[in-house]
């Protein structure tokens, strides 16, 4: 059986497809609406793109071959999120948990943060005969 000829490559016909699917990419369209769009056949289209896939991972062979790999690297865009930056200084705080303290005989004296340490020392005498 002959050897298939192959035909001879033309420079300007391949910018072309480049430049389609280039714009086939950036169109977030599938390749039947983007062909519909174009006035192209998707068999041409399809055809192109894994011929040109094909020449690319020649020209690159220690790129990974996959069936999946196009002519051209997909571009994707960055995401933005919206940011809000605020003074860690103007941040509502915690407050602190309450100090607990645990008397003989039962009672338990909660102590919040701020608190005076005469009148603690002045409820704890009270309370348990004890001074702080």
């Amino acid at each position: 059986m002959p050897a298939k000829r192959r035909r001879r490559r033309d420079p300007a016909k391949e910018k072309l497809w480049r430049g389609t699917i280039r714009r086939h990419q950036d169109s977030g369209l599938s390749v039947r609406a983007f062909c519909e769009r174009e006035g192209l056949k998707d068999g041409n289209f399809l055809r192109w793109r894994r011929e040109l896939g094909r020449r690319d991972r020649e020209k690159s062979p220690e790129q990974p071959k996959s069936a999946t790999q196009g002519p051209i690297e997909l571009r994707v865009s960055p995401v933005f999120l919206p940011v809000q930056v605020v003074d860690a200084d103007r941040l509502p705080s915690r407050p602190a948990p309450p100090i607990e303290i645990v008397l003989d005989g039962g009672p338990t004296v909660r102590v919040p943060t701020g608190f005076d340490p005469g009148t603690l020392g002045d409820i704890l005498t009270v309370l348990g005969g004890r001074r702080c």
